[in-house]
């Protein structure tokens, strides 16, 4: 192993100190009302101070936020499904807060949200029976990336895992009750779309991926990656599965014959398959000289791909630069300073840590339907990546993508530990211009992605996590600039609801994990 991943001994005393701290904390789990009875609750436990000031949030930032905003002007008036892709984005790791602090009143506000975005659902062009979401308006849809008055994919999965989690946590529980038959609805809707992304094609294209090699990628397209619609497609069918688990009946009230059911059970499958052939895992060695396995997904894969053209590329200075477009005064356009024909190819490149933080809720919904989608489903139990897969990914983090700085912790911008550009002159249709992500500057994605509820993998990706909590609300001059330079959607600086809604998504992953 190189010295860059593995050779952290002389760090090893100042993070033992970090760790020792960060073990005053203790272990909170939470009781049935979402409070230890043993002690009186420490600011980040269920019940503590920080999980008040989230709810906080969550009344003056967040709820208003979705209601009016996602929903309501860009859902409901401009057809913009990007909103349901931003609202799970945003609100994921809240809902994991509340599942685990147990907060059903919480959980019941989020299921009144989710039915909003049920009734935009409607008629999907070219298909005779079904509904969907086709986003016709907002700033991101648009004719040159096909998205504009069509069904984006992504958006819709991405939702559905949301609501599949809390219609699945609220079958369990006495939110239920309150919420009308929300498991009921939220299964109807995740079958139609289950089943309509279950077509020929899509089999035949999932056969093909599972069979290729990073060899087979020759060119920039995406069409061989283990790509994010797949990851939270899984996720859909794991809640999906615990709620015919939970709701047995549902099933008939749906018509789920058994030939469908195992029509359904193929694609998971498939799926799944797909998912073991792309974890490819390295044994290292640790700090203190322990063997440890660390995991990856999709290495070598994205090696060719747009998005990673400047990945070996790390100098400061930017490669492309934004000027005015002087035939169009309105637009920006890009110029280049470093071709990417003169930048080394990364031949083991793979997913950014952006993208990556779907992991967190993907693997969580995996485990915990694990029954129901051997039970309901028929899957092997051992096609399901285990714990332990989960806890080699967490490493990967701890010792490949985290700089080892224990005070001023910073992230490489892509999982296997590259941490050249990402994104240089990003296009996707609508004519911005971007320069990019310089390196490291995707660490604003391991506060807000929720990896610090991998705690339980790795307990060091939890005091990282707190260390950078405190920079955020420190005063010392040294600290607010730090945060200003790499985590700035978290600095005072900030307007103020970017940065509360960043605080959203950042302070329930440190609360009764």
């Amino acid at each position: 192993m190189t010295k860059r991943a593995f050779g952290f001994r002389a760090r090893s005393l100042i993070l033992g100190v970090f760790l020792i701290a960060a073990s005053a904390f203790g272990e909170h789990a939470c009781g049935s009302d979402g409070l230890r009875q043993d002690r009186p609750p420490d600011a980040y436990a269920c019940g503590g101070s920080l999980e008040k000031a989230v709810w906080d949030h969550w009344e003056h930032w967040g709820k208003p936020y979705a209601v009016t905003q996602l929903l309501g002007q860009r859902l409901s008036v401009q057809r913009d499904t990007y909103a349901l892709y931003d609202l799970e984005i945003t609100f994921h790791n809240l809902l994991a807060m509340a599942q685990r602090c147990r907060r059903f009143d919480r959980q019941l506000e989020m299921a009144r949200l989710v039915k909003t975005a049920f009734s935009a659902l409607g008629p999907l062009p070219g298909w005779t029976e079904g509904v969907a979401w086709v986003c016709r308006g907002g700033s991101i849809c648009n004719r040159k990336a096909r998205t504009l008055d069509s069904e984006v994919t992504l958006n819709s999965v991405q939702f559905l895992a949301f609501a599949g989690s809390l219609a699945l946590s609220m079958e369990s529980s006495q939110a239920s009750r309150d919420g009308g038959d929300f498991a009921a609805e939220a299964a109807g809707v995740m079958l139609q779309h289950l089943e309509r992304w279950n077509d020929s094609a899509a089999r035949s294209a999932l056969l093909k991926r599972v069979q290729a090699t990073v060899g087979d990628v020759r060119d920039g397209s995406s069409a061989l990656f283990l790509s994010d619609k797949d990851l939270w497609t899984i996720a859909v069918y794991a809640d999906f599965a615990g709620i015919l688990q939970k709701r047995p009946l549902i099933r008939g009230d749906l018509g789920l014959s058994s030939a469908r059911l195992r029509a359904l059970a193929e694609h998971a499958a498939l799926i799944l398959e797909l998912l073991d052939a792309r974890t490819s895992t390295v044994v290292g060695v640790d700090s203190g000289g322990k063997a440890v396995r660390l995991a990856e997904i999709d290495r070598g894969f994205w090696r060719r791909y747009v998005d990673n053209r400047y990945a070996g590329y790390t100098l400061a200075a930017p490669p492309v630069r934004c000027i005015k477009d002087l035939d169009n005064p309105t637009q920006q356009k890009v110029e280049v300073l470093v071709d990417a024909a003169n930048v080394p190819r990364v031949m083991d490149v793979g997913w950014d840590i952006s993208h990556a933080r779907r992991f967190v809720h993907v693997f969580d919904a995996l485990e915990r339907s694990r029954g129901a989608l051997v039970a309901v489903l028929g899957l092997s139990d051992k096609k399901i990546p285990s714990p332990e897969t989960v806890a080699a990914l967490a490493r990967q983090l701890r010792f490949r993508v985290w700089n080892q700085d224990a005070d001023h912790p910073l992230f490489t911008n892509y999982y296997s530990g590259v941490n050249g550009w990402y994104r240089v002159a990003y296009d996707n249709g609508t004519g911005l211009c971007r320069a990019g992500y310089a390196p490291f500057g995707l660490s604003i994605s391991f506060p807000t992605g929720g990896y610090a509820t991998w705690n339980r993998f790795e307990p060091v990706l939890g005091v990282l996590a707190r260390r950078i909590h405190a920079m955020t609300v420190s005063s010392g001059e040294r600290e607010r600039a730090f945060v200003e330079k790499y985590y700035s959607y978290l600095s005072g600086s900030a307007d103020p609801r970017t940065r509360a809604l960043n605080e959203l998504m950042f302070w329930p992953t440190l609360i009764g994990t």
